[in-house]
């Protein structure tokens, strides 16, 4: 859900709606580690963070999907080689 929600951080940069059961009001995202911050400089610093940063480098690939499950399982596509000529 996390991946799925960087692709659409990309397409739109909309501020978020005011919350006030989240803390800082839902103002202070990190959209990687899905937290909410207080204020900003608490979010700044958690940029800097060893944690957010393997959160990031983890994000950049792609999740693997059902079908890299069953190709991996064995039960993918056939592969029956090349056809063969018959007369």
């Amino acid at each position: 859900m996390v991946y799925d929600g960087l692709n659409k951080a990309d397409e739109q940069t909309k501020p978020l709606p005011p919350d006030q059961d989240l803390p800082g009001m839902g103002q202070f995202y990190c959209l990687h580690c899905d937290r909410y911050f207080n204020n900003a400089a608490v979010r700044d610093d958690h940029f800097k963070t060893k944690r957010h940063r393997r959160r990031v480098k983890l994000l950049m690939e792609a999740p693997h999907t059902q079908l890299d499950a069953d190709l991996a399982a064995g039960m993918g596509m056939p592969d029956n080689g090349p056809k063969l000529m018959s007369f």
